[in-house]
C-alpha cells in the first residue's frame, strides 16, 4: 500500500466512524476545573476523554484507573502530610483504603474503585477469565458463556467495555471535579 492509497483507506474509516464519535463526544459533559490539574493529570484526562470519544475503551479504563490513583495520591499527600515518596509506595487499592480512612472518599466511591481497579488489572494482564466473570456479574446471563471478545467488542454501545469505559470515564471525572472543581 502506498501512501495515497493509505490516505484513501484512512479517510474511508474515518468517515465510517465518524456518526459513533460525535455520540461518544456528545455523551461527555464539559467539566471546568478551578484550580489547575497537576501537569501529568491533566494529561491523563483529556487523552482519556480523546480516547472514549475514538474508541479506544481499554485504553479508557487504564487511563481511568492512572487518573485516580494520581488523584488519590496528591489528596493523600495534601490532607495527610505524607510525602510523594511515601504515598508512591501503595497500591491503588491501599491507597484507597487509606483514602477511605482519611474520609477523602465514601463507601460509594471506594466501592468504585476497587472495580475499576480489578478491571484495569484483568485487562492489564489479559486475563479472560476474570475479564468473562466480571462481565457476567456486571451484566447478568447476557454475557453466561459467551467469549470474553463479546465483551471487549460488544454489538452496541449500551454494555460490554463500552459501558464501562463510559462510566469509569464518568466517575473520574467526578472525583477530578469533586478535588478541583470550581467552588460555587
Amino acid at each position: 500500500m502506498n501512501e495515497e492509497e493509505f490516505r484513501r483507506y484512512q479517510i474511508s474509516r474515518d468517515q465510517k466512524t465518524l456518526d459513533g464519535k460525535i455520540k461518544r463526544w456528545k455523551q461527555l459533559q464539559p467539566v471546568t476545573y478551578g484550580q489547575s490539574l497537576p501537569r501529568l493529570m491533566w494529561e491523563y484526562v483529556t487523552t482519556a476523554d480523546e480516547m472514549f470519544i475514538d474508541g479506544h475503551f481499554v485504553g479508557v479504563v487504564l487511563l481511568c484507573a492512572a487518573v485516580t490513583e494520581l488523584l488519590l495520591a496528591d489528596q493523600l499527600m495534601t490532607r495527610s502530610g505524607m510525602t510523594r515518596d511515601e504515598v508512591e509506595r501503595f497500591s491503588l487499592e491501599q491507597m484507597a483504603i487509606l483514602s477511605h480512612r482519611l474520609q477523602i472518599v465514601t463507601d460509594q466511591e471506594k466501592n468504585t474503585i476497587d472495580e475499576l481497579r480489578k478491571l484495569r488489572n484483568a485487562l492489564i494482564h489479559a486475563n479472560a477469565g476474570k475479564l468473562g466473570k466480571m462481565a457476567t456479574k456486571r451484566y447478568g446471563d447476557f454475557y453466561e458463556g459467551l467469549d470474553t471478545e463479546f465483551y471487549l467488542s460488544p454489538v452496541s454501545s449500551e454494555g460490554g467495555i463500552c459501558a464501562d469505559a463510559f462510566n469509569y470515564l464518568q466517575f473520574t471525572r467526578n472525583l477530578t471535579f469533586k478535588f478541583y472543581g470550581a467552588e460555587s
